[in-house]
């Protein structure tokens, strides 16, 4: 299939060819090779060889494109703010309105080329640029569901690997690791349970968390998140334990334990490791971020034995 780049202007600023893996009357999945020089934007080096996996959509205001090595390593995932794409049978037609994300194998992300958009602005129509603004939410959320399936299957693929088991103790996640964990299939083989701590006492009886901890450093500290760790390993039995303690918000915070403070922990047979985070978003966006947050820290220590 031929594909067109255009830009927000209409005019074409790459041609180049790919073929077609799936298709529907809303998406196309088109595989490319990158054929031009090395390109160098810091954060990734595109180079000849590299395999473009592009999802277009004619009913999205966005594309994502997965990237590869020659030798299947997964880059990240460079994705565009865009016009709805066009089209037929062998001809794909998409218009670039400059915002870009760029979101890293670990899943962080950042978002790109604002100062082109901003430049832009004036000459795209009102509508546009609102849609455009809003389709960055859209497309964050693609991205991290894109994210959370790769993150589960290299869990996956490192417990299995360890013949280890996992469990949860979660607090202000209030269950989210552990759903999130458990959507991959066949997660039965190594994720175990969980242990949903909202309430001080069952830190305390289901957990072990030590009473000092609690009146000296508190529910939401480094200490407890260790000790909740270490206890959800010791209460279901299980080879790594993962944890999340914090102020999901709207309220609870204090000027020393402000709203989206949290603790993520890991513990597992070779390696005990503590991560705080402070998130600015609502009660929901802190606990997705969390649930996230403690994957990654979950991959980290995994890779790290």
């Amino acid at each position: 299939m031929l594909i067109r780049k255009l830009d927000y202007r209409g005019i074409e600023k790459f041609l180049y060819s790919g073929d077609v893996l799936s298709r529907d009357d809303h998406s196309i999945v088109i595989r490319a090779t990158w054929t031009r020089p090395t390109v160098n934007l810091g954060f990734v080096i595109f180079e000849r060889g590299d395999i473009f996996r592009e999802t277009f959509y004619n009913d999205r205001w966005h594309n994502i494109f997965e990237v590869f090595t020659p030798a299947g390593d997964r880059k990240g995932w460079y994705a565009d703010i865009t016009r709805p794409a066009r089209f037929t049978e062998d001809q794909l037609e998409w218009e670039d309105l400059l915002l870009d994300i760029w979101m890293s194998p670990d899943g962080s992300m950042q978002v790109l080329d604002e100062d082109e958009f901003a430049a832009a602005a004036p000459e795209l129509p009102e509508v546009e640029r609102l849609i455009a603004r809003q389709a960055l939410d859209v497309l964050r959320d693609d991205l991290l569901r894109r994210w959370r399936a790769v993150a589960n299957e290299r869990i996956a693929e490192l417990l299995i690997k360890q013949q280890w088991s996992v469990g949860t103790a979660e607090s202000c996640t209030g269950g989210l690791i552990g759903d999130e964990l458990t959507n991959r299939a066949g997660s039965s083989a190594y994720f175990l349970g969980g242990i949903i701590s909202y309430d001080n006492r069952i830190k305390r009886q289901a957990l072990g968390v030590l009473a000092e901890t609690l009146s000296q450093q508190g529910a939401v500290s480094e200490q407890c998140a260790l000790e909740m760790a270490r206890g959800a390993r010791a209460a279901l039995g299980v080879n790594v334990g993962v944890s999340a303690t914090g102020i999901a918000g709207p309220g609870g915070g204090s000027p020393d334990k402000p709203v989206g403070l949290v603790y993520v922990g890991v513990s597992t047979p070779l390696i005990d490791r503590v991560a705080r985070f402070e998130w600015n978003g609502d009660r929901v966006s802190n606990k997705r971020h969390t649930a996230d947050a403690a994957l990654q820290l979950l991959i980290k220590c995994l890779e790290s034995n």
